[in-house]
């Protein structure tokens, strides 16, 4: 059970990771201000780091082998 839930989050990051990349590119300008801005960083930056603590989630929920 706590496999399936690392499993999640992993894909989760990975989803969060591609969002981050698409805006930062610019292709994606969904709940922006600016629309006409070239790539919106700041939440380039936001989805990268919610990528990162659902990693960091991901190895909490990992079943541990000792």
């Amino acid at each position: 059970m706590r496999d399936r839930l690392a499993v999640a989050l992993v894909i989760l990051a990975v989803a969060f990771a591609v969002i981050a990349g698409l805006y930062y590119e610019g292709v994606l300008q969904i709940a922006v201000s600016d629309t006409t801005a070239a790539h919106h960083p700041t939440h380039a930056i936001l989805f990268a780091v919610l990528a990162v603590v659902s990693l960091i989630a991901a190895n909490f929920a990992r079943e541990k082998t000792v």
